[in-house]
């Protein structure tokens, strides 16, 4: 791909590979730049890995805030699946914890706000993300978060819903995603909170090698969990209540909804 033209884009180079797709930085005609977005080639001819592909544009292209990348345009061309996403310069959300940024103290209310407010987005318009963690988050140098990734989103139910197959990254997971009972868009509030968490105080709040060992975890959570303001003596009460809160193990007593965590988040 790099230095070739495809669909009247110059292909510059490559940016990242993920496990089911290459993201290439490429240009326009007036020098703007995009994500070029490629499903990798041995997934071509799959059509699960084409089906959550052309999903998760099409659930991008339902979506329009400020805190998600936008997607201008995605299809088929030249037997490659592919998508036209805005570009966002800078580290995911996860690279910057691991090398333990600075900069996200200062800017930590900026980035909770923003991501909450994008989940908030998401489930209004009818989906759920199911995959939300600081790998799906850009952080450009400005710390607007752009959430990103929504192969794994599902329309979101009227009521909890069973989910056919477990997908995700464990230590993300909500104990009901884990136990696989019925989900709504509470398994994205709990996902936001252990990211927040993680953020915060640069590891996650429960880890294990195997989704029952955490499973077994969350069901000891404040045995297992330290308070924030432990490691964070400066943390504003009302943001380590409002974290914790998105990570209460029992569905019920969570957020019913992300609007209420950022209304506690900005009070």
């Amino acid at each position: 791909m790099v230095g070739q033209t495809f669909q009247d884009y110059e292909v510059l180079g490559k940016l990242a590979q993920g496990g089911m797709a290459t993201i290439y930085l490429a240009v326009d005609n007036d020098g703007n730049q995009y994500a070029l977005r490629v499903l990798l080639p041995q997934f071509e001819s799959d059509r699960t890995y084409v089906r959550r592909f052309s999903w998760g544009c099409d659930v991008l292209s339902h979506l329009d805030h400020p805190n998600i990348v936008h997607v201008f345009d995605h299809g088929e061309s030249r037997d490659h699946h592919y998508a036209v996403l805005e570009y966002v310069p800078g580290p995911n959300l996860k690279e910057r914890i691991l090398r333990r940024d600075p900069q996200l103290i200062p800017n930590r209310l900026k980035l909770l706000l923003g991501m909450a407010l994008a989940l908030d987005h998401i489930h209004q318009r009818g989906y759920l993300h199911l995959d939300f963690k600081p790998e799906n988050v850009m952080v450009p140098n400005t710390f607007d978060p752009k959430l990103i990734d929504l192969d794994l989103a599902i329309e979101r139910p009227s009521e909890p819903k069973r989910l056919v197959s477990r997908s995700g990254t464990p230590s993300y997971l909500a104990p009901e995603q884990i136990a696989k009972e019925p989900v709504d868009e509470r398994a994205d509030i709990f996902a936001f909170g252990v990211t927040a968490y993680e953020m915060i105080a640069g590891y996650l709040p429960i880890t294990g090698e195997s989704p029952r060992e955490i499973m077994e975890k969350y069901a000891n959570f404040n045995k297992h969990v330290r308070p924030l303001h432990a490691d964070v003596p400066d943390l504003p009460d009302h943001i380590e209540r409002a974290i914790f809160k998105c990570l209460e193990k029992d569905v019920a007593r969570r957020y019913p909804s992300m609007g209420f965590a950022v209304r506690d988040l900005q009070s």
